[in-house]
């Protein structure tokens, strides 16, 4: 079976995760999500590798030196960084690793894993009815103006991506994205 790793992203509020949500629901035995690593406190509606596998700093960076950690990124004082065992435990069972990274991330499982195991996908969606979703799940004003503000410096990042998909309709999105999965194994 050829290994494949999807790559899904899209300006912040686009729905990134409901739609890799929707693809894991769908197809439990095709798909699973790679667990991220980070250093950050645990908080009180998650677990350990829920979602993400929580680890001291100490921890973080012996497995950055080791090569478990390939890629690393800073957020809120906290490191995060994607796994390879994560990754190979998916790849390894014969189902699709979907994960939400941005252009930077991308290139890091680029060179762990080759393009050609690698398929990008990034979602668009107007910028009105990004907020009309914000609204809909009552995001905090501060935080939805911070995110729509990054919309346009964002959006720019599909040309890193190799398929740019209209997140309009959820349903027609995952079957895009379906058909785009199958034409990418069945190639050659």
């Amino acid at each position: 079976m050829k290994k494949l790793i999807v790559i899904i992203e899209g300006p912040s509020g686009v729905g990134k995760d409901t739609i890799i949500n929707e693809l894991i629901a769908r197809h439990p035995n095709k798909f699973g999500r790679p667990i991220n690593a980070t250093t950050r406190q645990m908080r009180e509606n998650e677990s350990q590798g829920n979602p993400y596998l929580f680890i001291s700093e100490d921890e973080f960076f012996r497995l950055r030196r080791s090569g478990e950690i390939f890629e690393q990124t800073i957020r809120h004082g906290s490191y995060r960084g994607m796994r390879r065992s994560s990754f190979d435990e998916i790849l390894n069972s014969g189902r699709i690793a979907l994960r939400d990274v941005d252009r930077f991330g991308l290139e890091a499982v680029r060179k762990e894993y080759g393009k050609d195991t690698v398929m990008s996908i990034f979602l668009t969606a107007p910028k009105e009815e990004i907020e009309k979703r914000m609204i809909e799940r009552n995001e905090p004003i501060e935080s939805m103006t911070k995110r729509l503000k990054d919309y346009d410096t964002f959006i720019n990042d599909a040309i890193y991506f190799d398929y740019t998909i209209d997140n309009i309709d959820k349903d027609k999105t995952v079957d895009e994205i379906l058909q785009l999965i199958d034409k990418k194994l069945n190639a050659n």
